[in-house]
């Protein structure tokens, strides 16, 4: 009778965690990625706004910035500020700029622009 009892025991806890593992797995693929992005301008690693976040304070106007943590990697970007953003696949803004992000804009797919992981430096521009 003992033994019954354990073995019932183990099952009902083996079920209880396969729920709780898949509960909180469900749970994470459908909460919206949260972002810090609120006055300056944001890189993101994957598409949709997900992976690593490189966030920029610009100080200045036609200032060049390189991106560190993303550099080649970027696939979105947010734009909450009032300006317009230029992207460069250069370091120190070089050459011809080959997107660009409207004031107050974002783009969760940096494909569709021909500029997906290209990203090395940015300009913020004054509208």
């Amino acid at each position: 009778m003992e033994r019954v009892t354990v073995r019932r025991a183990g099952v009902v806890a083996l079920a209880l965690a396969t729920l709780v593992g898949t509960g909180s797995t469900a749970q994470a693929d459908t909460t919206p990625a949260v972002s810090s992005c609120e006055l300056g301008f944001c890189l993101y690693e994957h598409d949709k706004f997900k992976g690593k976040e490189e966030e920029f304070q610009f100080e200045a106007y036609n200032v060049c910035y390189k991106a560190l943590r993303v550099n080649n990697m970027a696939s979105s970007m947010r734009n909450p500020s009032g300006a317009r953003v230029q992207l460069y696949d250069s370091a120190n803004c070089s050459g011809a700029y080959g997107y660009a992000a409207s004031p107050h804009s974002s783009d969760g797919d940096l494909t569709n622009n021909g500029f997906d992981n290209k990203a090395s430096s940015l300009k913020y521009i004054k509208s």
